[in-house]
């Protein structure tokens, strides 16, 4: 029985440590954000119809769609140059910023 409440408590210390890491990405994704304001708002909804809204949006999503751009696959002429400049983990970051905002029904 001692065992098992060891594991226990293991995971949930894992469990709370992949949480914190997760905060800890959103964070800095948060002050990475600022070049991405004038498209896709303060907190990640679009003033200008023609962006997309990132809040709320999917992180592995944004992640595929950040590492497109970076790569050539997908072509925007302001997101292109700025995507080829991010690192994997700015990527990673940024991507776990937006999914932790707001949904798009709680838009401004």
């Amino acid at each position: 029985m001692r065992a098992r409440s060891g594991c226990v408590a293991a995971m949930a210390l894992l469990l709370s440590m992949g949480a914190a890491g997760a905060d800890d990405r959103a964070g800095q994704g948060r002050q990475k954000a600022a070049q991405c304001v004038a498209c896709h708002g303060l907190q990640g909804f679009a003033p200008n119809p023609t962006f997309p809204h990132l809040a709320g949006q999917n992180a592995a999503y944004l992640e595929v769609q950040l590492r497109q751009f970076r790569a050539g696959e997908r072509y925007h002429p302001l997101m292109t140059p700025v995507a080829e400049t991010l690192s994997d983990q700015d990527i990673d970051e940024l991507a776990a910023y937006y999914s932790e905002l707001g949904a798009l029904s709680e838009a401004p």
